[in-house]
């Protein structure tokens, strides 16, 4: 019942079709009540007396009054239709444009399947209550409260009693409330968890497939789909109690009915008559009661869902538009920081006091070593979060108080977890855009690399994308991606690892681009492959949420701190422009603990043993707990480092990337493996086998000892 108060807004605006329901709902049920009624007459006044003019001004008037009664019940459905649609249009759109609202911890709380559940199970439910069951509880109780009136005006005593038996119907129901509304929620919430499992599978179908872990989904789902029979079954047999109780407590009520009526005709205290008319008005107030018993359940579940919802719809976005938003200009001259603080929850902060400022028109890096905050500073820039303390400003305005639409505009972020639409490439491209024509499409897709991929494909720009870009390569995911952006011509572009899954070749013709493009934009690109930023105007180095260096990268290669170890361990790397042949230099390996007091010439040796490896995104390197037998260097690309917590699955510990190195015990004896490392994106590495490695040894005991001493030390 709270739902359908909560629902009544929805409705306040069409008062019109919501009079003219509720009159033809009286006159369905003032007939139907007074149907009954007419027996009284028609046996006492007409059939008995056998008086021919009075039965037929009674049959007259049943009639007459059928007809108005049809009248006012088409009447009555048309404006039920529309009231009721009217209003599910308005609650569907109100909770579509709140999840529109929405900040991204809204999206880290709930999974697709909870929203879609809402969307789908949550949602029809309320729709029924609104179109059925709302509006037969209305009629049944008009019924039933009319019944009564003429119910007592007919026999008094007979109806007292009725009325005190008819609790029983009402007793039953109450009491199993709670019990309904608890598993009413559990079997919703057991809809989501198998949605999500849905969801999940669909999604990661190629990544499940690659690592042989249908077996695991298989028994998620099974256990899953067992859990919702069971709550089903719970459900089901409640809301059967509910139903059933009423019947019995009506079927008692029937058989005291006869009893008492029986005495009460021998006692010449009521007609026969009176009693046919008293019994068949009965029948129909006690089918009315019986049905608004009947009707419980789905009131219940609609409730249930209708809370749900409304748990929705009340989550305030944390990212909010000002009351009275400033319009930005077409264009800023300057973008900055200042003491800003920010934590994605209450227990660390990702950012800690960071001050910085960027000019228009410059090309600036954020580098740093992963989990330094560089790109929890960008998204911040983008105001996809706000500062916990501190302001982000662009110009004068701080972007609390900007209209985001003005600067959507004007920015646009670019970020590793690429996503496309069900459509057309040229869609995707276009998007809402009406001035873009036909050669700008083409010339930003020439900037980002990707318009002689497109015109290879047999439809072009036509070609239909299924399943958010599954069907592509990372790298074509992620040109797109950039070229949609380069499309909307920003003045801002917000670069996040775009280059992350590209081939050396497109990276390259990626940061020719961005050199092109300084001075026409401002352009602010976090990536952990300094290569890519030794050009840029300025680099902003973070570690620990914090700017510890800023400068160009000669300046910050002659300070020799942070910056300066993060480039050295990134060097002495070669790779083809394909991407599928890698070599490291013998300076190189001699950086690593292990091979710093070997000789040159032993450590060329070791560099000819090294393979090449490449492997795709969610592709594990290693698992924990297998035996190990290789050492890896990380040429490029981006790995995290997982271990099983128990109780919480794999749990993220660290992050490798570009010129890191793990496994060096592999190279000494058989142990296994401490920790799982996944790819988080495409990437190169070079491995050499145990076997191959102890070779060498054999020829260089004294480099065993130092591996082992070196070992022992980090141990």
């Amino acid at each position: 019942m709270n739902g359908i108060r909560s629902m009544l807004k929805y409705f306040t605006p069409y008062t019109f079709l919501l009079g003219v329901f509720l009159f033809s709902l009286l006159v369905e049920v003032a007939y139907g009540v007074a149907a009954p009624l007419s027996l009284q007459y028609l046996v006492d006044e007409a059939l008995l007396p056998k008086n021919f003019q009075v039965f037929l001004l009674i049959l007259g008037i049943l009639i007459v009054g059928g007809l108005i009664n049809i009248a006012a019940g088409i009447g009555g459905d048309f404006a039920l239709g529309k009231l009721s649609g009217e209003g599910i249009r308005k609650l569907r759109t109100e909770l579509f444009d709140h999840l529109q609202r929405q900040s991204f911890s809204f999206y880290h709380r709930y999974r697709t399947g909870d929203l879609v559940t809402r969307f789908s199970g949550d949602m029809s439910s309320v729709e029924r209550v609104i179109r059925v069951s709302t509006p037969m509880f209305l009629k049944e109780l008009l019924a039933v409260l009319l019944g009564l009136v003429l119910l007592f005006s007919i026999e008094w005593k007979l109806t007292l009693v009725m009325v005190a038996g008819s609790a029983l119907m009402f007793v039953g129901p109450r009491l199993l409330q709670r019990r309904a509304e608890d598993d009413n929620t559990g079997y919703k919430e057991a809809q989501e968890r198998f949605s999500n499992t849905i969801d999940e599978a669909v999604k990661g179908h190629k990544t499940i497939k690659s690592l042989h872990q249908q077996g695991r989904f298989r028994e998620r789902a099974r256990g899953q789909i067992h859990n919702l029979f069971s709550a089903g079954l719970k459900l089901h047999m409640t809301n059967s109690l509910m139903e059933r109780l009423p019947l019995t407590a009506l079927m008692i009520l029937n058989g005291t009915m006869l009893g008492y009526g029986g005495y009460l005709i021998f006692h010449d205290e009521m007609t026969i008559g009176g009693f046919m008319a008293f019994f068949t008005l009965f029948m129909s107030v006690g089918q009315s009661g019986s049905n608004l018993s009947f009707l419980i359940p789905s009131l219940i579940e609609s409730g249930v869902s209708f809370k749900r919802i409304g748990e929705i719809l009340a989550h305030k976005p944390e990212v909010a538009e000002a009351a009275a938003p400033w319009e930005l200009p077409s264009s800023f001259r300057k973008l900055r920081m200042e003491e800003v603080t920010f934590g994605y929850n209450g227990t660390s902060d990702q950012l800690k006091d960071v001050s910085l400022e960027i000019a228009a028109g410059s090309y600036v890096a954020f580098v740093g070593p992963s989990g330094s905050g560089k790109s929890t500073a960008l998204q911040l820039l983008a105001r996809f979060y706000d500062p916990r303390q501190g302001t982000v400003f662009m110009d004068d305005s701080d972007l609390r108080t900007v209209s985001e639409a003005s600067l959507r505009k004007l920015s646009v972020l670019v970020t590793q977890d690429t996503f496309l639409f069900n459509s057309t490439i040229r869609d995707n491209l276009l998007l809402d855009s009406a001035e873009a024509t036909e050669a700008d499409m083409v010339e930003a897709a020439r900037n980002a690399g990707i318009h002689q991929v497109i015109e290879g494909w047999t439809e072009g720009y036509d070609t239909w994308i299924h399943q958010e870009g599954a069907t592509l390569s990372g790298g074509e995911r992620q040109r797109i991606a950039l070229a949609r952006a380069l499309l909307r011509k920003p003045k801002l572009l917000l670069l996040d690892e775009v280059t992350s899954a590209l081939d050396p070749a497109s990276e390259s013709d990626i940061n020719a681009w961005i050199n092109r493009m300084r001075g026409e934009r401002t352009i602010i690109s976090v990536t952990h492959r300094l290569a890519s930023v030794i050009q840029a105007d300025n680099i902003y180095v973070f570690q620990d949420g914090k700017v510890v260096e800023s400068g160009t990268h000669q300046e910050l290669l002659r300070r020799q701190g942070l910056y300066d170890s993060l480039w050295q361990k990134q060097q002495g790397f070669h790779l083809s422009q394909d991407g599928l042949r890698a070599s490291v230099e013998v300076e190189r390996l001699a950086k690593l603990p292990f091979f710093r007091s070997t000789e040159l010439g032993l450590l060329q040796e070791v560099s000819g043993l090294f393979s090449t490896e490449t492997c795709k995104e969610g592709e594990s390197v290693v698992h924990e707990g297998e035996e190990g037998d290789k050492f890896y260097i990380i040429v490029r690309g981006k790995f995290e480092v997982l271990k099983m917590v128990p109780g919480e699955g794999d749990t993220r510990v660290a992050w490798l990337q570009d010129g890191d190195h793990f496994g060096e015990v592999a190279l000494l004896r058989n142990a296994r493996r401490n920790a799982t490392v996944r790819a988080a994106g495409p990437a190169v590495l070079l491995s050499v086998r145990r076997e191959a490695f102890h070779r060498l040894l054999d020829q260089a005991p004294h480099m065993l000892a130092e591996l082992q001493r070196t070992l022992e030390l980090r141990s």
